[in-house]
């Protein structure tokens, strides 16, 4: 009834995300490197951003940028980055339920990674205060402190650097404070959700300030698991952060940070979607009772018989250290130090039916470190830059069982251990030259060498006479032969890139400009993370570049209280990346999946951004998105026939041709030291496939995702009721063809709501 309401009369209902692991504290003091949000008289906040790694106005920077400042953050209740896609035209941000801890599939328009293996470098960067997360895995980071919110558009090869071919989601937390301030948020949820979240920040002494923060939540999830009559998707989450701000000297400042975050869940519960043609229906009777149903009648019940004991785990540890030295004559230098590990571990039911066809236990480690150096000229001179040098260090391992009872009689298990390493460094500048009163040309470019890899050693293969794992009836030992992987050591590759920008910026007034950038993107080469065969193991794939023009304009009007930015852009992919499921007989699955080079694409479309004060209480905006994604030159073995085809009839994935956004608050006083507001948001995201082939039983249709909520607030007391997907859209969020086999799905998280009660002080 709702989804029909909005569908036929756009209603807006009342908005606020979901969970209240995200909130903002109030904006700390800031120095040069940390921006703030100014409010013109009467008007909007005057957001400044460092999406070009300096501070600027976010109307001054000629590139498409949507951002969120804290006085924006402070209406939300976001959960984790996902609800963040609301933000920005033409961006797509999905939680894939392959692993713990959330698995990002982000993308931004229309390119993006949807894979779990950590052999496979991000599309759209996500940098965590100045650091670059370098997996899929912990990328829907929580949204605890969060200070502001920029998403960057379009390839960023020259700042940001490797692997930001679609984009960036650049995120800040706020900074220590010296003045005792501080906030505490205790929700609770449908599905028996409780979250708690508190920052506190204080100064230890005149030039030392301390911010420590900590979270816990709790749920039963929103799934529901018949096999075992229980729900399907608990789980629980801990943080907890501390950051220290030393500043010896007026010029100098050092911040370091430290976080550690642990999940405990169930393994997220994927539904089979089996066609009467797949191997598991006509096998096994696990068979989907019509198109695009699961095997189990319901988006939202599951008859996996996989464990659901919380043995799912995700740790993150990481570390911050930055460093900010004002030499004077508006020159600065900043050192950033990251290193990140995570540890998970997790046994995953990816037959998602009630037998044992194929499972996997997949323990993997990951650690990187980065270490960047730049050097900056602000001022208003004719000439500002920034200068950098970065690199880059990072290491991961899985050991890989997979229990298959399709391939054996009646189970057996297969087992692979890969190391993967890559090493990267670059180089990058990017000037402003102003050539005249009101034009600016922007050059910028980056040298990127990437050096990676891969040792893959496949286990013996256990032969069980029942579906226990106990006295195998045959052992299969590793060789050459078969298809079986041998490795002594590892195979290595290297790759060398320069990636230029350059920009005109014209301002026909104090509050209108208009821009012309022509800029690369490129990410890394690589080997495959799960082959089954020698070749794919040894074989790597070569870069992928993208080049973008763009044009757009970006203007302020009625004094203010309306802003309206807009792009029009045209990207062209050489080399495009693409996974393809492929035969590999002989092996203990027959199959294995392989990334290739295999296409051209064109992406084109258009972006408008919209905010304005209409009123003193009413605040609106909106967003809204063209995108037309097509295959240009594609030919591969796409049906596993071993016959390659022309491919470009294909649409590509999570690339909808329309999104949209529109949004409004409304807040007043109700009395002495007491206001209310509302705040609604309807998101809309167009049809658009989530599978390499297009499978139709796994095609998303256009969806309208409502959040809403009411607000009071008393003193420093605020009591909130809130929710999220009102319309309770069921659209797929990942999608996967094991063609001939089976296919797996999971489904977007069902219509919540619940209750908040936040103190600051």
């Amino acid at each position: 009834m709702l989804a029909g309401m909005i569908r036929n009369r756009f209603v807006l209902s009342l908005s606020v995300a979901s969970s209240a692991v995200a909130w903002t504290v109030p904006t700390y003091g800031q120095s040069a490197a940390s921006p703030v949000a100014e409010r013109n008289e009467g008007g909007l906040e005057d957001i400044v951003v460092t999406a070009r790694k300096r501070v600027e106005r976010m109307q001054d920077v000629p590139a498409s940028i949507s951002a969120l400042s804290a006085g924006d953050l402070a209406k939300r209740f976001d959960s984790d980055v996902r609800d963040f896609a609301d933000s920005s035209p033409n961006v797509v941000i999905d939680d894939t339920q392959q692993g713990p801890g959330g698995v990002a599939a982000v993308y931004i328009r229309g390119i993006g990674v949807a894979d779990v293996e950590k052999s496979v470098d991000p599309a759209v960067g996500v940098v965590f205060d100045d650091v670059y997360i370098g997996q899929s895995s912990g990328s829907l980071l929580k949204a605890i402190d969060i200070d502001r919110v920029e998403v960057l558009r379009g390839p960023q090869g020259t700042l940001f650097g490797r692997n930001a071919t679609g984009g960036v989601i650049n995120i800040a937390r706020s900074r220590p404070t010296y003045d005792l301030t501080g906030k505490a948020r205790v929700t609770y949820g449908k599905f028996d959700t409780w979250k708690a979240e508190a920052v506190a920040s204080t100064g230890l002494t005149d030039n030392l300030a301390v911010k420590v923060s900590g979270a816990y939540e709790k749920s039963d999830g929103y799934f529901y698991n018949r096999f075992y009559n229980q729900p399907g998707q608990r789980s629980e989450f801990y943080a907890v952060s501390g950051a220290l701000l030393f500043e010896p000297t007026t010029d100098l400042h050092i911040q370091v940070s430290y976080d550690h975050q642990k999940t405990k869940q169930d393994p997220p519960q994927l539904l089979a979607v089996n066609r009467p043609t797949d191997l598991f229906c006509a096998a096994y009777q696990q068979c989907s009772p019509s198109p695009g149903v699961p095997t189990s009648g319901d988006r939202y019940v599951s008859v996996s018989n996989g464990r659901l004991d919380k043995n799912a785990t995700f740790k993150l540890d990481m570390a911050i250290a930055k460093a900010t030295y004002d030499l004077g004559s508006d020159f600065q230098i900043d050192y950033i130090l990251g290193w990140l590990k995570t540890n998970e571990a997790i046994n995953q039911d990816f037959d998602a039916g009630p037998q044992t066809l194929y499972h996997t236990d997949r323990p993997a480690r990951w650690r990187q470190t980065t270490n960047e150096l730049r050097l900056t000229k602000g001022g208003n001179g004719p000439l500002t830059f920034v200068l950098g040098a970065y690199l880059w260090d990072s290491r991961y391992t899985i050991n890989l069982k997979n229990y298959i009872g399709f391939a054996g009689a009646p189970l057996l298990t297969s087992a692979q251990d890969v190391t993967q390493t890559n090493k990267s460094w670059a180089f990058y500048g990017e000037a402003d030259y102003k050539l005249v009163d009101g034009l600016t040309l922007t050059v910028g470019a980056r040298y990127t060498h990437d050096k990676k890899t891969s040792l893959v050693n496949d286990k013996p293969i256990f032969i069980y006479g029942t579906l226990v794992e106990a006295n195998p009836v045959a052992v299969i030992q590793p060789s050459l032969a078969g298809g079986q992987i041998v490795m002594t050591t590892p195979v290595k590759a290297s790759w060398s890139k320069f990636t230029p920008r350059i920009s005109l910026r014209y301002e026909l007034n104090n509050d209108a400009m208009v821009y012309a950038l022509w800029s690369r993107g490129y990410r890394g080469g690589g080997f495959n993370g799960r082959p089954s065969t020698i070749g794919a193991a040894t074989i790597p794939y070569n870069p992928e570049t993208l080049d973008n023009y763009e044009v757009g304009f970006k203007t302020e009007f009625a004094g203010g209280r309306v802003r309206l930015n807009g792009s029009a852009f045209l990207m062209k992919y050489k080399d495009m990346q693409q996974d393809l499921d492929v035969p590999a007989p002989g092996t203990s699955t027959g199959r294995e999946n392989r990334t290739i080079n295999a296409s051209s694409a064109d992406f084109k479309g258009v972006e408008f951004d919209l905010t304005a004060q209409v009123t003193r209480n009413l605040k609106v905006n909106g967003n809204l998105g063209y995108l037309d994604a097509k295959y240009k030159k594609f030919f591969g073995d796409i049906f596993s026939t071993g016959t390659p085809v022309d491919a470009t009839f294909l649409k590509i994935r999570r690339a909808p041709k329309w999104t949209w956004s529109f949004g409004a608050t409304y807040e007043t006083e109700i009395g002495d030291n007491a206001s209310a507001w509302i705040t609604g948001d309807v998101h809309y995201i167009g049809p658009h496939e989530i599978t390499f082939l297009n499978n139709p039983n796994l095609r998303n249709g256009g969806q309208y995702l409502v959040d809403a909520s009411a607000n009071v607030r008393f003193n420093k007391t605020t009591v909130s009721v809130f929710g999220q997907n009102l319309a309770n859209e069921k659209g797929w969020t990942i999608g996967y063809d094991v063609q001939g086999v089976w296919s797996y799905a999971a489904p977007r998280p069902r219509r919540t709501y619940g209750v908040a009660v936040t103190q600051t002080f």
